[in-house]
Order: C-alpha cells, then sequence, then structure tokens
C-alpha cells in the first residue's frame, strides 16, 4: 500500500449493500484523512471542510451549514456510527461528494441522529440563516432559501434587528429596509394593526440593572409567538420610535416607546423626561 489508506472505492468494486448505506468508523474517517482527531470527531460529532479546500458559490459562503455539511451518530457498541448530511439538499456539495466517494457509499440524506433520535438538521437550518443575516449576507440568503425555512429566516431577521456587529456601526445587522425585503421575499404579511403587533408579541416594558447599575430595557419576547410576528414586532418598534439602540448596539426600548406602551389606545401620553402631555401620533 506504500503507506497511503486504501479507500473502499479503490478496495472493491462492489456496490454497498443497504446496511453499509451510512455508517462508518472512527477508524476509518482518520485512515482516511476526513477527520483530524478522535478527540474532534467526539466533540463536534461533525464532518468540517478542510481549510485548505477551495468551495466554488454558493458553498464558499460564512454559512456553519456549509462548513460543516456532514453529521455524525454516537459510537455504538460495534464501533460503527451513523453518517449522514446536515440537508438534505447538501448532496451536491463538493466536500460531501468526497467523502462519499472516498467511503464508498452515499450519505443518509436525513442526518445521522443521536442515541436519543435527535438530529443537528433543525440546527443547521438556523445556522444557515443567521450566519448569513449576521455576515451582512441577506440576498444571498434569499438566494440559498431552499437550504432553511421561512420560519428560520424570520427568526435570523429579528435576530438581526437585535443585534450589531462588534465593530462598526451599532444599528444591527440589518436595517429595517432589508429586514422587509426578507420579509416581503418569504411572502411573510405586514401585521394590519401594526401597535397591537408589538403588544402580542413583546412582554411589557422593564427595566433591569447590570453590575455596575447601567440601567436598560430590555426587549423581552413572549412565549410561543410565531417568529415572523417577532420579526414584524421589532421593524415596526424602530421605524415608529418606539425601540432605539442603546451605546452596546443591542436594541431596547426607548423613553417614547415606553411612555407609548403604558398609554395602551389612548390619543395622549405622558412624556417621562418632561411630564407634559402629547398627542399619540
Amino acid at each position: 500500500m506504500n503507506g497511503h489508506p486504501q479507500s473502499p472505492s479503490s478496495a472493491s468494486t462492489e456496490e454497498p449493500t443497504a446496511d453499509d448505506v451510512g455508517t462508518t468508523t472512527n477508524a476509518q474517517l482518520l485512515e482516511w484523512g476526513l477527520a483530524p482527531s478522535r478527540y474532534i470527531l467526539d466533540l463536534n460529532n461533525t464532518l468540517a471542510v478542510p481549510h485548505e479546500m477551495a468551495l466554488p458559490p454558493p458553498w464558499d459562503l460564512p454559512s456553519r451549514l456549509f462548513r460543516f455539511p456532514i453529521e455524525l451518530g454516537d459510537v455504538a457498541a460495534d464501533g460503527t456510527r451513523s453518517i449522514g448530511l446536515m440537508h438534505p439538499h447538501l448532496s451536491e456539495h463538493p466536500f460531501v461528494q468526497h467523502v462519499s466517494a472516498t467511503l464508498g457509499m452515499p450519505l443518509n440524506l436525513n442526518g445521522a441522529p443521536n442515541v436519543y433520535g435527535v438530529s443537528k438538521q433543525p440546527l443547521a437550518r438556523w445556522w444557515h440563516a443567521v450566519d448569513l443575516v449576521s455576515a451582512g449576507m441577506w440576498r444571498e440568503l434569499i438566494a440559498t432559501r431552499r437550504f432553511t425555512t421561512d420560519t428560520d429566516i424570520a427568526s435570523a431577521v429579528a435576530y438581526g434587528l437585535d443585534y450589531s456587529p462588534c465593530e462598526g456601526a451599532r444599528h444591527g445587522y440589518l436595517a429595517t429596509k432589508e429586514a422587509r425585503e426578507i420579509m416581503r421575499a418569504i411572502e411573510a404579511v405586514e401585521p394590519a394593526d401594526r401597535r397591537a403587533a408589538i403588544r402580542l408579541a413583546i412582554d411589557t416594558p422593564q427595566s433591569c440593572r447590570g453590575e455596575k447599575g447601567c440601567e436598560r430595557w430590555p426587549i423581552n419576547a413572549r412565549r410561543n409567538i410565531d417568529p415572523e410576528l417577532r420579526a414584524w414586532a421589532r421593524i415596526i418598534g424602530i421605524e415608529i420610535g418606539w425601540f432605539a439602540y442603546d451605546r452596546s448596539g443591542v436594541l431596547q426600548w426607548s423613553p417614547t416607546g415606553r411612555d407609548r406602551h403604558g398609554a395602551a389606545d389612548a390619543t395622549t401620553f405622558v412624556e417621562s423626561a418632561t411630564g407634559q402631555a402629547a398627542f399619540d401620533f
């Protein structure tokens, strides 16, 4: 063998049987250079694209779904472990095709669930949406929409409006105009009653103080609220001035938003900063 491991495709011309499809061992993955160490295999339960492997579009996008496209199940008593895709469409991924050819078998399209029957596929769909929003690549997210779900995209919109990049302007990963473009792409309908949408999706404003005594007014989402409504509530809240970014770039209730929320459906409210009555336009 001249010191080089022999892959199954070169060792045998026989087609894999049904029992062989979707299973491998740590020893095989390490011998054939598909993983750096057993420690990494057991830590991540995934196979990562090697850094030196150049990927063509769209696989070169900064998405953890594209960087970790293969899932591994727990090691069974006989030393085998299941192997599958993080998403069914990843069968087109160059690294997936390389691994499949090296192992001499197709990978399970339904992933590789752990001993409790839980797969990382749902988590990976979220990775794809939030990673591209965080990278400022919302157009690329729309173009690769088939790798995630509309629910995950709406959740990523809410995340992109809640937080800002560590460097640069503190105004969120997304502008509301961009968020609206994404919501339009997934055909998410804006609520007719905009202020009612905020009150339905988000809890009553409550302050909290950090260790240094700094007061904050976090936006706390209600439980079991549809992700599309959560996203719309943030878009609307920013546009009407109920929400604003603090110095760290995190979205929170503004003084105006707190005052107007407290006024409920009244036509006027009292400005907490001045004590003056104002019309609630």
